[in-house]
This record gives C-alpha cells, sequence and structure tokens, in this order.
C-alpha cells in the first residue's frame, strides 16, 4: 500500500510539472522578445528557439502546434504576414522582435498588455496597464462578456491619452480571442490564474495544472470566438467600432 502511495504521489507531481525538455527558463538579455507574451511563452518554454532569432515557418509550425495546438495554416497564415518586416537577412525566417514593427497583424494601438508605440515602448509587458485589465477579472474563470468589457476598456483608455491611436478592431478582437482559446486548453472554460501567469509571466502554467487543447484549433475556430467577444461588445461584426456599452457577466 506505501508502495502504491507513493507511486500515485510521484505521477501526481509529474502531472503539474513542465513538459520534459519544455522547462520554463527566463530570458537572456541577449534573447529576442515580441509584443506577443504567446508567442514569447513558447520561446520561454524552448518550443521556440529560446533565442529568438533566424526562426522558419516550419520551427513556428511545430512549436506553436506542440505548445498550444493551432494547426498549420492558422500559423503559416500568421508568420507570412509578418515575413515583410524581416531583419534576419532572409526572406524566410523571423527574430522575434521583428514583430514589433506597427504595421503588422497583431501589433497594435490599445494592447491589452503593452503601451502603445506613441509613447516609446510597444514591445515590453507593462504591469500598470495589465492591472486596468486583470481589474476585470473577479471569478475564477473569465467569460466572454467579461473579456469583452476588458478589451474595449483598455481600448477606449488609450484612445483617450493616445493622439496618434490607430484602431484595428479585427486584430484587437482576435487578440483577446487568442488569450481565451490558448489558455482554455483542454477545458470548458478560461481560468483566470492561467491567463495571470501567461500574460505577467510569459509562462505557460502547467505547474498550475494547464493542459493544451485536444483538438486542434485553426482560423475558423478563433474567428468565431472573435466574433463572439465583437458582439458581446455591441458590434454587429469584427469592423466595427464599439460603443462603451458591453455588458458583464
Amino acid at each position: 500500500m506505501l508502495a502504491s502511495f507513493a507511486l500515485s504521489l510521484l505521477l501526481a507531481t509529474l502531472a503539474v510539472c513542465d513538459p520534459k525538455g519544455h522547462r520554463w527558463h527566463h530570458p537572456l538579455p541577449t534573447d529576442r522578445r515580441s509584443p506577443c507574451p504567446g508567442i514569447n511563452a513558447l520561446a520561454n518554454h524552448g518550443y521556440l528557439p529560446r533565442h529568438g532569432l533566424n526562426i522558419s515557418l516550419a520551427q513556428f509550425i511545430t512549436g506553436i502546434r506542440e505548445g498550444y495546438n493551432f494547426d498549420a495554416i492558422f500559423t503559416a497564415d500568421a508568420v507570412n504576414s509578418y515575413q515583410p518586416f524581416t531583419t534576419t537577412g532572409y526572406n524566410n525566417t523571423l527574430n522575434l522582435n521583428d514583430l514589433d514593427h506597427h504595421s503588422i497583424p497583431g501589433e497594435f494601438d490599445g494592447s491589452l498588455s503593452r503601451n502603445d508605440l506613441y509613447f516609446g515602448d510597444n514591445h515590453s509587458f507593462n504591469q500598470t496597464i495589465w492591472n486596468t485589465v486583470a481589474a476585470h477579472f473577479h471569478h475564477d474563470t473569465i467569460s466572454i462578456p467579461v473579456a469583452a468589457r476588458a478589451r474595449l476598456d483598455r481600448v477606449t483608455a488609450a484612445e483617450a491619452i493616445n493622439p496618434n491611436f490607430t484602431a484595428s478592431n479585427v486584430t484587437s478582437f482576435g487578440t483577446s480571442a487568442l488569450y481565451l482559446q490558448v489558455m482554455r486548453g483542454q477545458y470548458n472554460a478560461t481560468k483566470t490564474k492561467y491567463v495571470q501567469i501567461f500574460f505577467r509571466e510569459e509562462r505557460i502554467p502547467f505547474n498550475e495544472g494547464y493542459r493544451r487543447s485536444n483538438v486542434s484549433v485553426g482560423n475558423e475556430d478563433i474567428g468565431q470566438l472573435a466574433l463572439e467577444i465583437a458582439l458581446a461588445s455591441g458590434c454587429p461584426d469584427l469592423e466595427c467600432r464599439a460603443q462603451n456599452s458591453s455588458r458583464t457577466n
């Protein structure tokens, strides 16, 4: 019985550890990172090269599939849209900090965790900004209406102080859909503690019990979730400028 108990304890311990070969490490000063916490977390766990340099489409496809179980089409569409801004000297690889460019999809004003380019640093995690977003998360899980309100209030606040504010509602709805989907993993709801760790530490919360989705995620899944966030924001589609009137529950 003692041996059985010890085995059960060992299995339970292993179940909440980082996967073998993918232990989280804080990036070195020479490592490159992006303004996207999801991409950075993959590099911090070694699903993408930890140095963040000269990463190929094949490496992105493999890393994003192994880390989050997103399909190859989703990844290829995203990476190919970033390719014109590469600084690697090659037209088929990217450095992670190439994603800082303000013209690429995924880099926009009103980020949930970064400041706007107008204020100088659109790259680094901003705790003050994230606190205003996380203040909406009062429960153990984050619903679509709550995510919609957090996004809308952040965009409204950014627009009020940035004279060069550039709206990108499609991208903004999409990034909220991404964190909800990624941190939902194998579960029916997105846990608040997972999202907090994901943004603040750029770490995948394996140690807290997170497991990636068992089902491959694609453009259609993210598009549908983004549309649900738009609808919860008072928008009939992904293009409209939502009024600050969404409900939370």
